[in-house]
């Protein structure tokens, strides 16, 4: 099996490279894997050419999509790069994809909402993203369902890992220089460990699994419960300020609820993801 990873060097692509490496390297692995790395120096999605070239010269079964622009408020301001990226950069990827046979992996978001339900999100809920950022991304769907013959379509929300900026550091690193900060209380998400999110994608490549799922750890919170859990488990003295979203001030307008109802995912791999809570400890173990 010969799995390319584009934007191999963003958070989730460091974290899948990693996790398929570390089972390369296993006594008891009996699969016979082969992994092409391509970060942003070796392929820039955004040119058809490059991308086409590049796929048909490594010919992989499998081509997990990482790369995104993924700074929602900068996608407001640099919208033709947004689009760029995250929309046109898929469809070479499924073009290409098509033209040697390979099944496509593309993570996406759960942006692609619009925020307004009363319960976590199911797959078949209809998308209305509010910021250029979840519009993109849904474009960037589309596109791979319109131009590919087999493909798996992963959405997750709030990631953090080791290799990326994240809110996890942020918070870390605001509270190096303030004891007091305000934290909005209406906005509600699953963190999502992206190396936690690179074994479920493993699994559900394992088995096979198309169409569109979507996976998150456990649970849900907002972000000053977020926030508050980060300082608690590190043992910081942090004076949090509840605020309202409306109160802080950003380019881009978000959904206020994005939590992902990720059944499906369960149901199909017979896996629950571990709660949010666990999996940020791990992270801030590390």
């Amino acid at each position: 099996m010969k799995i390319l990873i584009t934007g191999s060097h963003g958070m989730l692509g460091t974290d899948i490279v990693n996790l398929l490496r570390e089972k390369m390297s296993s006594p008891t692995h009996n699969d016979d894997l082969e992994v092409i790395e391509a970060p942003h120096e070796k392929l820039d999605i955004t040119l058809e050419d490059e991308v086409s070239d590049f796929i048909s010269r490594h010919k992989p079964d499998i081509i997990i999509n990482c790369a995104a622009f993924t700074n929602v408020d900068k996608c407001e301001t640099e919208r033709e790069i947004a689009f760029k990226v995250n929309a046109l950069g898929p469809k070479y990827i499924a073009a290409a994809a098509k033209e040697c046979g390979a099944r496509v992996i593309h993570i996406s978001t759960d942006f692609v909402f619009d925020g307004n339900s009363d319960r976590p999100y199911i797959e078949e809920d209809q998308t209305n993203p509010l910021s250029e950022y979840g519009r993109t991304k849904l474009e960037g769907e589309r596109n791979i369902q319109n131009h590919c013959n087999a493909f798996l379509i992963v959405r997750t929300s709030w990631l953090f890992g080791h290799n990326g900026t994240n809110f996890v550091e942020k918070m870390l690193e605001l509270a190096g220089h303030n004891k007091e900060l305000s934290i909005v209380t209406d906005e509600t998400g699953s963190p999502t460990y992206t190396a936690d999110l690179a074994g479920a994608l493993w699994t559900l490549i394992k088995q096979e699994c198309e169409g569109i799922f979507h996976v998150a750890n456990e649970g849900s919170c907002s972000r000053y419960e977020w926030a508050k859990n980060i300082f608690e488990t590190r043992g910081y003295n942090i004076n949090i300020h509840p605020i309202k979203s409306s109160q802080y001030k950003r380019p881009a307008k978000v959904p206020l609820n994005s939590t992902l109802n990720c059944q499906r995912f369960s149901t199909a791999t017979g896996i629950l993801m571990r709660p949010w809570q666990e999996a940020l400890s791990a992270y801030l173990d590390k």
